[in-house]
């Protein structure tokens, strides 16, 4: 090699570490040293779970998602789990950088809190397989759906109760509790008719108790599931550009497959910049 030669390989090493150097400082102001904080309940197979009773891994989509993320940005994963309820105050509490667990993003939750929707879920109800009666929601009147607390799914029951006493017929009891998990079992044991989640939920718990719960109705409207974080247009921004290099390199498909998730399901546009 002449002299010419390796001056300009060594102005192209250089450039190269430049570049790398700039990708990597490119992470979001939220991820203090080391370490991506991330809220979630932990109770939303498959987006996040634990797989068996006493684990102290949890697994799921959403949960590989965060942990891509995280090495995209060359931290580490740190998983802060809570009831979901409580998962947005702890963001705002800084206990966490990222809330992620299945959260629909809405306008109300927008006001106070920067969004991403990535994923595209329909909300579904769910009944025994025995029940032969309740084919959509108008067919709960004077019945008990459970739900999880602090979810859209209340919202939801509300305005059907609306819709119900306006009509002359009774409304929907509703029963709240603390887990997708818990609200499932209730409708396993009969002291619920139903419940409402979302399709990515349903199609898991159809496999762990098979032929004893069925999806009677399908939402007509798809839903965005979302990571929300506090607001910052800068943090926002580095939070889309991390996500679109997943989805542009694949691996947000990869992801898809390995849980048995529709594979268009993060074909979702996403503000670039």
């Amino acid at each position: 090699m002449n002299q010419v030669a390796a001056v300009f390989l060594g102005l192209g090493m250089a450039s190269s570490l430049a570049v790398a150097a700039d990708l990597s400082s490119t992470k979001p102001s939220f991820v203090q040293g080391d370490t991506l904080k991330v809220c979630t309940a932990g109770e939303f197979p498959p987006m996040e779970f634990y797989a068996k009773p006493g684990d102290t891994q949890m697994v799921g989509f959403e949960v590989d998602v965060m942990a891509a993320l995280a090495k995209h940005w060359g931290v580490k994963l740190q998983l802060v789990v809570g009831d979901f309820k409580g998962l947005l105050p702890s963001l705002d509490s800084e206990r966490c950088d990222v809330v992620a667990s299945g959260m629909t993003l809405t306008s109300e939750r927008l006001k106070r809190y920067d969004g991403v929707g990535y994923f595209k879920s329909s909300k579904v109800m769910v009944t025994s397989a025995r029940d032969e009666q309740t084919r959509k929601p108008e067919d709960l009147s004077g019945k008990v759906i459970a739900i999880e607390a602090g979810t859209t799914y209340e919202e939801t029951v509300k305005a059907l109760n609306k819709q119900l006493v306006e009509s002359g017929r009774k409304p929907i009891s509703m029963q709240t509790y603390p887990s997708a998990s818990a609200v499932i079992q209730q409708v396993l044991v009969g002291r619920a008719t139903a419940t409402i989640t979302q399709d990515t939920t349903a199609a898991y718990r159809s496999t762990q108790v098979p032929g004893q719960l069925q999806i009677t109705y399908t939402y007509p409207d798809a839903e965005l599931f979302g990571l929300y974080l506090r607001k910052n247009p800068a943090d926002l921004q580095q939070l889309n550009n991390a996500l679109g290099a997943l989805q542009q390199s694949g691996e947000l498909k990869t992801l898809l497959t390995k849980w048995n998730l529709p594979t268009q399901s993060t074909d979702v546009q996403l503000a670039q910049q």
